[in-house]
């Protein structure tokens, strides 16, 4: 589950951000929450609004790097790539100075801090702690890097002896763990596990073949469940059958499947089939998604999705969000963190003022984070429980709209 992600000098984001899943002290929709075993809460669902080019999608993209760099980069290292990090381009200071990462979780019963600083050549910085739950916010160190000095715990014993191993482009959690060393394994488990879809990316669709579970979607359970899926979610589609691609020619070659639609002929006595391909393309973004849904919802994780919105109907997508709200269908605490311009949702019937995230970019092209919960009117007070949220967003009370000017199409 995460708590709290946090970075800085990172695309739009030039000052520290902190997006932060810890429920404030507000009472409505207590189901939205993550109750832990200390009685610590967490919300389920975020959502982020902000106008185009604001920063939303630049907040899960920073989480992806972060991800992707702790899984590969020791392949990368060895590969002789450096690092990709994308630092804030219009400031001299920035552009040449560090970025920071860095995620509190709990996985496996345990809660860690972890992050790094780097640049485009070398990881300055890199910490694990993992809490102590016998003293108030106390944790304990696992290893610290600062430059090429890692110090590591009596705890971390084995991982001692590699400390002079690691490159200066690599992560010392990603060489460890490559090296089986258990606590190190389960941190890296978890960033495995946490997914990140962009659904707004146009490219999304020609790939979805090779996203789709085609081997547990040979199996009658799993798939009696998606085609129940797919008919709760009203596209039409009754059932599907999936056809094998076989290449006589080249036996080795990796397995490729088609699959068809079933939907009820116009008489209702028979079906008939259409390929996915001809699908609506919102038909196929719920074939992909339900993937992920799943998963997500089986086994706990966190799912970060950039414009969940994207080609769904409005009342699609609360159905979505509900699912991870409701504690019968989300029995482990699965977490869901989308960006979006959907204004249906925006509402107090679905969400708490700490579910709602605003990114906006001011005209020095910095981009800030902050959540409804925190924002202040003009007056100086807080948003109250009861405001009509979408509307007061819309006519700019909270900020993160676009200010649009007039235009004349003449030019005159």
């Amino acid at each position: 589950m995460l708590l709290q992600f946090n970075f800085s000098n990172f695309k739009s984001y030039k000052n520290p951000v902190s997006l932060d899943m810890t429920a404030t002290s507000i009472k409505e929709h207590a189901y939205n929450l993550i109750t832990t075993a200390n009685g610590e809460q967490y919300v389920k669902v975020a959502a982020i609004y902000g106008a185009n080019a604001s920063g939303k999608t630049a907040i899960i993209d920073a989480f992806e790097f972060m991800q992707e760099f702790v899984l590969y980069s020791f392949k990368r290292e060895r590969e002789g790539k450096g690092i990709p990090v994308k630092r804030f381009a219009f400031d001299k200071s920035s552009k040449i100075g560090k970025s920071e990462f860095e995620v509190f979780f709990t996985h496996k019963e345990k809660e860690y801090q972890y992050g790094f600083t780097l640049d485009n050549k070398k990881v300055y910085e890199e910490w694990l702690y993992r809490r102590d739950f016998r003293g108030k916010n106390k944790f304990n160190t696992l290893f610290e890097r600062n430059n090429d000095k890692i110090e590591c715990s009596n705890s971390m014993a084995n991982a001692k002896m590699l400390t002079n191993l690691v490159e200066e482009s690599s992560l010392f959690l990603s060489f460890i763990s490559n090296a089986k060393i258990k606590e190190a394994k389960d941190v890296y488990g978890w960033f495995f596990n946490t997914e990140v879809l962009d659904f707004g990316n146009a490219l999304m669709e020609g790939f979805i073949s090779r996203f789709l579970p085609f081997e547990e979607l040979k199996e009658e359970i799993y798939l009696k469940r998606f085609e129940d899926f797919l008919r709760a979610v009203d596209v039409g589609i009754e059932g599907i059958r999936i056809e094998e691609i076989k290449d006589i020619a080249d036996e080795d070659e990796e397995r490729s499947y088609k699959i068809y639609t079933k939907h009820k002929t116009l008489d209702g006595n028979g079906y008939m089939e259409i390929p996915l391909s001809e699908e609506s393309s919102g038909t196929q973004k719920m074939f992909c998604l339900y993937h992920f849904l799943v998963d997500a919802l089986t086994n706990g994780n966190t799912l970060f999705i950039d414009e969940l919105d994207a080609k769904l109907h409005p009342l699609l997508l609360r159905y979505l969000i509900n699912m991870f709200h409701d504690p019968e269908i989300n029995k482990n605490n699965a977490q869901l963190i989308y960006s979006t311009h959907d204004n249906y949702t925006l509402t107090k019937e679905t969400f708490r003022r700490d579910q709602i995230w605003f990114s906006e970019k001011a005209e020095n092209g910095v981009s800030s984070l902050y959540s409804l919960a925190e924002y202040k009117l003009d007056n100086k007070k807080k948003v109250r429980n009861d405001a009509t949220f979408n509307k007061d967003y819309l006519l700019g009370r909270y900020g993160a709209v676009p200010l649009l000017k007039e235009f004349n199409i003449d030019g005159v």
